[in-house]
């Protein structure tokens, strides 16, 4: 359950105002009704049902705290965010049911500085202001982000809210008739004097004890007409705080625009804020305010081919990449070493092919050269054999052991071998 504070309790009891008239007017009317309604309630108690002690409430603070991505805004570098708050309504210190108040905007505050991803903050102001109580905790945590906030005014930004924005390191307006300024203090009583008598004789008192003379006295003293000692004791420190803080941050403030008169923010560019312009001219100050040295990327063509990363920006040399980038980036790694795998199977198949052909071709050779050795080696017989055959064939017309020499008429066509062969079954025959 969100802790939640009694805010009528706090409008009550809060007697010192940083608030231009106009939020004082409404801020009374609704004070009003809220206290009716409160009387209602207790009046006629409101039966809830389906609750269990273990239901909590659901606080939905995504309109009050939001941050900016590159999907917003396209100058802000991808996976780095600009956080952005909320200060709306009647400034009060602590927040509850109804609004959230300036201790919240301070922790989201310091949640955007804690935040690596977050380059700087924008407070988006639409008050009147509110308790002075209210500032501090604010201010306290602007001076304490090293990031830039910048405050931007879309419709008042008046007393109390100017006071906590004057601490931001630039200021600027949404359109040129947005209220700026009211810087000063008032105080609203309401009561009767310490002794008073109603027509109808009903007697009003109020007893201090002896040693208390001074306990309110300037409230008493301001209930029958002397506004002096409260003025001087009590608004005008508050002020004078409020006009040094406010000259402190913002040199620039004239001394008249520290009387209390609320301006057009037209009329104050240059002097209480910077400038007027979009959400986006907001950004775009913030990042310069960061002086990062945010550039496009260059030289990581495969990284930028990727959907989500083709236009990452780097931020003073480094790069931050979100959930969506990553789960991108780690697909086409794992598909890209698929694809080398399957290369480096297709190249190693193909070098096994290529040594199994070199040796073939070694083994094609090598028969091809002992076909060529036993190819010259019928050759070389063949000649051979016909050099014998020649020499055989001159000794058989030399010689014929002793038998006559046939006549061309008996031999003629026959070869040696017929001839030796028909001479020798001649011989064994006679």
């Amino acid at each position: 359950m969100r802790k939640t504070t009694n805010t009528l309790f706090h409008i009550a009891k809060t007697r010192h105002w940083m608030l231009d008239p106009m939020s004082a007017a409404a801020a009374l009317a609704l004070y009003r009704d809220m206290v009716g309604a409160a009387r209602l309630k207790a009046k006629y108690p409101i039966v809830q049902y389906d609750e269990t002690e273990d239901n909590e409430e659901i606080a939905d603070n995504s309109y009050y705290h939001f941050r900016l991505t590159h999907k917003d805004c396209p100058a802000i570098p991808q996976g780095n965010l600009i956080s952005v708050v909320r200060l709306e309504g009647v400034m009060m210190r602590d927040g509850d049911l109804c609004q959230y108040g300036t201790r919240d905007v301070a922790q989201w505050l310091r949640q955007g500085e804690q935040d690596r991803r977050v380059l700087g903050s924008i407070v988006i102001v639409d008050s009147g202001g509110g308790a002075a109580d209210s500032v501090r905790d604010l201010a306290d945590a602007i001076q304490a982000c090293s990031k830039p906030v910048l405050a931007y005014c879309d419709g008042y930004m008046c007393s109390a809210a100017y006071y906590a924005a004057s601490y931001c390191n630039s200021i600027l307006a949404h359109d040129r008739r947005n209220m700026v300024g009211c810087i000063g203090t008032m105080i609203e009583l309401g009561g009767y004097p310490m002794k008073s008598v109603d027509e109808d004789g009903y007697v009003r008192l109020r007893i201090y004890a002896d040693g208390s003379e001074e306990k309110n006295s300037d409230y008493e003293k301001a209930l029958e007409g002397d506004v002096k000692p409260i003025r001087e004791n009590l608004l005008n420190p508050l002020a004078e705080d409020f006009r040094n803080d406010v000259k402190a941050n913002r040199p620039t403030a004239t001394d008249d625009q520290l009387k209390g008169r609320t301006y057009f923010a037209q009329d104050v560019v240059g002097t209480l804020i910077d400038g007027i312009g979009t959400l986006d001219d907001a950004v775009a100050k913030t990042l310069e305010l960061s002086n990062l040295n945010i550039t496009k990327m260059q030289g990581f063509e495969a990284l930028q081919a990727l959907s989500t990363c083709h236009d990452l920006q780097m931020v003073d040399g480094h790069v931050t990449l979100d959930g969506e980038q990553l789960t991108e980036i780690n697909t086409a790694l794992a598909n890209g070493q698929t694809e080398q795998a399957l290369h480096e199977n297709e190249t190693q198949t193909i070098t096994n092919q290529a040594e199994e052909i070199c040796q073939l071709t070694q083994e094609r050779d090598g028969l091809r050269g002992q076909l060529t050795e036993r190819d010259n080696t019928i050759s070389e017989l063949r000649t051979q054999l016909a050099e014998s055959n020649h020499d055989t064939d001159e000794n058989h017309q030399a010689t014929h052991n002793g038998n006559h020499a046939p006549t061309d008429e008996e031999d003629d066509g026959l070869s040696p071998m017929e001839y030796a062969r028909k001479h020798e079954e001649m011989y064994h025959s006679n």
